[in-house]
């Protein structure tokens, strides 16, 4: 961070979500923390500005995202920034995730908000007006609180990046170069700092929210957050035999204790009261707009808009662009209907490969001949098709995103539509209780305490749910052999939502997976109608193992020479 960061006043920014549409009071600055943090509407408006640092997920790395950098998927489009995490190519000068300034920012941010909030008692309003006084006494602990879980929430995305970073436990003032008296702490005390903050903010948030704050922190936001946590912290990545790098994760070779924290903090979700239950679609998931859905038990509401779908909407449909190109890497990966794996050696797979396979391919990706668009057109994405090579911005792998895209907009007419972006949704806790039970137990074994369903138990509920119904998996898997079917249905059921990237890395596959060929496949149409497909590699990706952590901004490291130590490799 730049000297003197926060010297400015802080300027509020207006953060659009349902039933929030707030007045915008002056710049705030010390001076004027008495008439804000006396007023419940501007108190929210702080707050508000302090949700505003959230991930925004759709499309944030330039006109790309995450998912064009891990084996999901290839970028159109060659100069995105994007491209140099397949090239291998970032630096301690450049990295177009790097989210150190930003998100300290927004953790600064929110202890300024707890800060001017420590003593609003409402007192002058006890005698005079109980109720409205019982009420803002209320709202003021639960925006506490959503503080507290906010600052929980930018740690993680620190330290799963970086790897131990430093912890700011209290508020300096914002003239000094305060960072300078802030050394990066082990992986194990920022855990620690982020669990520690989710149930501080579980204690007083709400079990929901209203309609009105749809997109603000509940009490299980703040456990799911937990649950995530500690299944990272139990991962490959962060527990390496003979680790000696407490950056890099833990050093006491213990964990078998993690795996059961996590796999207690994540059957507390699916457990947890009010209960969650999965959506009645799959394709509705990436399609919620304003509703709300049972399933979803974190996300970010985002006024309506189109931009998402001119940059991925295929080239050939007016103002689309192709943009995230999904690869044959994913689309391979979803099973046949029967629950068999799919194969280009079979000759009757390949003639009609998209048939008679996991309902959510077709949910997630758009394949040769997919009826598409507002009028249910064809897609044509052979060589020569009006959505195909030779076409400039055609797919590079044969395939077009689906899965978020509001294909019924009429780009030309400008139309738009609401968007929410899905941090956490009831599957990825299924998965990753059963990632650690499995690594506990193995695949059909209980556990002690509320740890009745097995590891198996748990993936088939999500293959066996309406909107999916595969066959469910059987007993007698190995340890290993379940292992590989969680993370295969990790894979396919949480596509494009953000986790593949860091998945990889925190299982320690980066070398197999993202350092190998992305793969598309190449369709002919013949004379006589028939389409032929061919995989093919669309781009040999480069690998380093220095990359499973970030390299700390250089800018940081030299202003602050001693005190923040560059992460190794870098």
């Amino acid at each position: 961070m730049k000297k003197g960061f926060y010297s400015n006043t802080i300027v509020l920014l207006v953060f659009i979500m349902a039933g929030c549409t707030p007045t915008l009071p002056d710049n705030l600055s010390f001076v004027e923390e008495k008439e804000v943090y006396g007023n419940i509407s501007k108190i929210r408006n702080v707050l508000s500005n302090v949700y505003n640092g959230l991930p925004g997920g759709y499309n944030d790395i330039g006109a790309s995202w995450l998912a064009a950098a891990s084996d999901e998927a290839e970028e159109v489009n060659n100069s995105e920034p994007i491209q140099l995490f397949n090239l291998g190519n970032i630096t301690t000068a450049y990295n177009p995730d790097d989210v150190w300034e930003k998100h300290y920012h927004s953790i600064y941010d929110a202890m300024m908000f707890l800060k001017g909030t420590d003593t609003v008692t409402w007192k002058n309003l006890e005698i005079t007006n109980p109720t409205e006084y019982a009420s803002r006494r209320t709202l003021t602990k639960q925006y506490r609180a959503e503080a507290r879980f906010l600052i929980a929430f930018f740690y993680f995305e620190l330290v799963k990046r970086y790897g131990g970073v430093p912890l700011v436990d209290k508020l300096i003032d914002r003239n000094s170069h305060w960072m300078e008296n802030y050394p990066r702490k082990s992986f194990a005390e920022c855990i620690d700092h982020i669990i520690y903050y989710c149930d501080s903010a579980a204690v007083d948030l709400p079990p929901t929210q209203d309609a009105g704050n749809h997109g603000r922190a509940t009490k299980a936001a703040a456990l799911a957050l937990k649950a995530r946590t500690l299944l990272y912290a139990a991962s490959e990545l962060y527990n390496q035999p003979g680790n000696s790098d407490p950056l890099r994760g833990y050093t006491d070779g213990n964990r078998t204790s993690r795996l059961l924290l996590a796999a207690e903090a994540n059957k507390a979700i699916i457990d947890y009261t009010p209960a969650f239950a999965f959506h009645a679609n799959y394709e509705g998931l990436s399609h919620l707009g304003t509703t709300k859905s049972n399933e979803v038990i974190f996300e970010r509401r985002l006024p309506a808009s189109n931009s998402f779908e001119k940059l991925n909407m295929p080239v050939g449909f007016s103002l689309g662009q192709t943009g995230t190109c999904p690869s044959a890497n994913l689309v391979d990966a979803y099973e046949q209907k029967n629950g068999a794996p799919f194969d280009w050696s079979d000759p009757a797979l390949a003639a009609d490969p998209y048939a008679n396979r996991d309902p959510r391919l077709l949910k997630t990706v758009v394949v040769n001949y997919s009826t598409y668009g507002k009028d249910a057109d064809s897609v044509h994405a052979y060589i020569g098709g009006a959505h195909g090579f030779p076409r400039d911005r055609a797919t590079k792998t044969g395939y077009y995103l689906r899965k978020y895209v509001d294909e019924v907009l009429d780009l030309t007419l400008n139309e738009r539509s609401a968007k929410q972006w899905v941090y956490m949704r009831l599957a990825e806790f299924y998965l990753n209780y059963a990632e650690a039970m499995n690594e506990l137990y193995g695949a059909d074994a209980a556990g002690p305490g509320t740890l009745t369903m097995t590891a198996r138990a748990a993936v088939n509920s999500l293959r066996t749910r309406a909107a999916v119904n595969l066959p469910a998996l059987p007993a007698g898997y190995t340890l290993e052999e379940m292992r590989e079917a969680i993370r295969h249905e990790r894979q396919v059921e949480l596509a494009f939502e953000g986790h593949r990237f860091w998945d990889l890395r925190r299982w320690m596959m980066a070398g197999q997976t993202l350092g190998a060929p992305l793969r598309g496949v190449r369709i002919e149409k013949q004379n006589d109608g028939q389409i032929n497909y061919t995989p093919m590699v669309v781009e040999n990706r480069v690998w380093h193992d220095r990359l499973y952590f970030y390299p700390i901004p250089q800018t940081e490291v030299i202003k602050l020479n001693g005190v923040i130590v560059q992460n190794k490799g870098w």
